[in-house]
């Protein structure tokens, strides 16, 4: 996004900032700092901006951090779905192998944690560890899912945990840092979650990975019309949200964001 290009190439800066690439050639590295929208943290950076908070060195650190395990389990999602491309380029599983893969997925993870640690925050890693083990369960939970039809309750927790929970962590952590109040931060932030995951159950090359791997998405569990209300019902609810908030430019490009994903027709 054009209007925080600057924050969004530091946050690119931080992430590869003391990384020694383990893979001789430099894969990982371009993995981490190759094409991504960093949606994690443009959406971070809009709301503090919004609320006309400094986007300090810590929260670049948070930020990174949080990117570093976006793509730990990117890492994972790969093998699961045995894909060849990730962001234009052949995945590590397919350049490698899985078990490489694994390895560095866990050097990630390492990464994001060193980053963590230096925050030195008890409060920002006791989220971020609750935030792993949700993202793990939920990963464990669809996969056995898998040739069945979830129940609507099932699906959208597997959202919130799998996708949306990251998102929170985030959020609560820059509002702990920022001095912002935690609870709209985290609320904002799950329901964008929601609903990115279920806009991209709806984009066609991940309805193809899902189809493949028999995987039952939004459409397969709550039908077109009810889809579509939930998409609808998200995004009205994160622009009253916004309320609260002065206009400002930072507002205006959260709304536009929020009209990109929410807006699509199923």
């Amino acid at each position: 996004m054009k209007i925080i290009e600057k924050e969004l190439n530091t946050v690119k800066d931080y992430i590869k900032r003391d990384f020694d690439d383990p893979l001789n050639s430099n894969s990982l590295l371009n993995f981490i700092t190759g094409a991504s929208k960093r949606i994690r943290s443009a959406l971070a950076i809009l709301y503090l901006m919004a609320h006309e908070r400094e986007v300090t060195d810590e929260i670049y650190t948070l930020l990174a951090a949080g990117e570093l395990i976006h793509d730990s389990s990117l890492l994972q999602d790969d093998i699961l779905d045995d894909a060849d491309k990730r962001r234009n380029s052949t995945t590590i599983a397919k350049e490698y192998c899985a078990k490489i893969s694994i390895l560095a997925s866990d050097y990630l993870l390492a990464s994001a944690t060193e980053k963590l640690l230096a925050l030195d925050n008890k409060e920002i890693l006791e989220i971020f560890k609750d935030c792993s083990k949700k993202m793990s369960t939920a990963e464990i939970n669809q996969y056995f899912l898998r040739g069945q039809i979830p129940s609507e309750e099932e699906y959208l927790e597997i959202c919130k945990n799998k996708t949306a929970s990251l998102f929170v962590s985030i959020f609560m952590s820059a509002a702990i840092l920022s001095g912002l109040n935690i609870n709209n931060a985290a609320t904002f932030a799950e329901k964008f979650g929601i609903l990115f995951q279920i806009n991209n159950d709806l984009e066609e090359i991940s309805a193809k990975v899902d189809a493949k791997n028999k995987i039952t998405t939004a459409i397969g569990i709550f039908g077109v019309e009810k889809t579509q209300l939930l998409l609808d019902n998200y995004r009205e609810e994160m622009r009253d949200l916004l309320k609260e908030i002065s206009d400002n430019s930072y507002k205006k490009a959260l709304e536009e964001l929020i009209e990109v994903y929410g807006q699509r027709k199923v």
